[in-house]
């Protein structure tokens, strides 16, 4: 369980001795094929009657071969059975055997290490790529789900997909690495108003303010957006996203009136993008603002709205970066507001002083 500068849990990751993702792996299998190896040397080496169980103890170097295999691909699974064929093959210490029949059954015994891990290698890359594939097509089927809705409600295609970019950079702003989490960011951001969904038309699209009773018809869509994905097991983590996006870290938000760390940490990054990006996009009520504009406001929020320290880890991302992103999805930004001339400026140019 990891922390980030007080905005709460963002990840949970296998730890071993303190360490965590492909470090712990690699730790697990050092320590595993240390611990064999240590077992194979504290036999006595020319005790007849400790044969078969040295042999048992070198069949056990199968279980890092294999573990290696599954966590790090070929790579891995070739430096673990070169490691075994070395202690093995009598190149680490460990004798080779003078009779020609051990002779040849112990290279038997590395021909089944490097046969093993070169088959468990195979199968677990077409296994990596087999999920891939399925992940991009799940990936492809959100996106053009999100484009839909927003044909429907901003008559264009990439306002979800650009907040979901947005905020995929501001997690990893915040010091977030952990793959698995950064997804579910991403599609919780993709799919923050598929709620929306169920909201009538003649609700969704009205020209003007809403009555009360619209407006609470309007507050509805997070729950229903979080419960049409909480019935899906890979979205199921994105679902709070969905649910918590209207929160405000007072506590002043909807469905649930969260407030703080209460909030998923999620809801608290893609608050700040959803507001970030209404200011700095053209809408119907007002026309975009520019980047350091949209910072103030989102400063004068912070505290209220947002979460102070997501806000800190917003602002160190420079603008270029937000510019390509929002550029990627058809929307330049401004970095500074362009200055409006002043009407002697005007009538100075329309009209020059002899």
């Amino acid at each position: 369980m990891r922390y980030y500068a007080g905005m709460g849990e963002y990840t949970r990751e296998e730890s071993i001795f303190g360490f965590s993702g492909p470090v712990a792996r690699f730790v697990g299998a050092a320590i595993l094929m240390a611990a064999i190896t240590v077992a194979l040397y504290s036999l006595p080496e020319k005790s007849s009657e400790w044969i078969r169980s040295r042999e048992m103890i070198r069949k056990l170097y199968l279980f890092p071969i294999l573990l290696s295999a599954m966590w790090f691909g070929a790579r891995g699974a070739a430096s673990s059975t070169m490691f075994a064929t070395l202690v093995c093959g009598g190149f680490a210490g460990n004798s080779w055997p003078a009779e020609v029949s051990s002779q040849v059954e112990r290279i038997g015994e590395v021909g089944v290490f490097w046969l093993v891990g070169a088959l468990s290698a195979s199968f677990f890359e077409q296994q990596r790529r087999f999920v891939g594939e399925i992940e991009t097509a799940n990936d492809n089927t959100l996106l053009a789900l999100a484009a839909a809705l927003d044909v429907r409600e901003h008559n264009t295609g990439v306002h979800s997909q650009r907040v979901a970019d947005y905020t995929l950079r501001l997690a990893r702003e915040a010091g977030i690495r952990d793959k698995d989490l950064l997804e579910a960011f991403w599609r919780g951001a993709l799919l923050h108003d598929v709620g929306k969904i169920g909201i009538p038309d003649k609700v969704l699209l009205k020209p003007g303010p809403l009555s009360e009773e619209e407006w609470e018809v309007m507050r509805g869509h997070p729950e229903v957006g979080g419960r049409m994905l909480r019935k899906i097991e890979f979205l199921r983590a994105a679902s709070e996203i969905v649910l918590s996006h209207h929160e405000r870290y007072d506590g002043t938000g909807y469905p649930r009136r969260l407030k703080s760390g209460e909030i998923p940490l999620g809801a608290r990054l893609f608050a700040v993008i959803d507001v970030y990006d209404a200011l700095t996009t053209d809408r119907a009520y007002h026309t975009a603002r520019s980047h350091t504009d949209a910072l103030v406001k989102l400063k004068e929020m912070s505290g209220t709205h947002f979460d102070p320290g997501v806000v800190t880890a917003f602002t160190k991302i420079p603008f270029e970066e937000l510019n390509e992103i929002a550029k990627k999805n058809q929307t330049p930004l401004l970095f500074t507001a362009v200055p409006v001339p002043s009407l002697h400026q005007v009538t100075s140019v329309l009209s020059p002083q002899p």
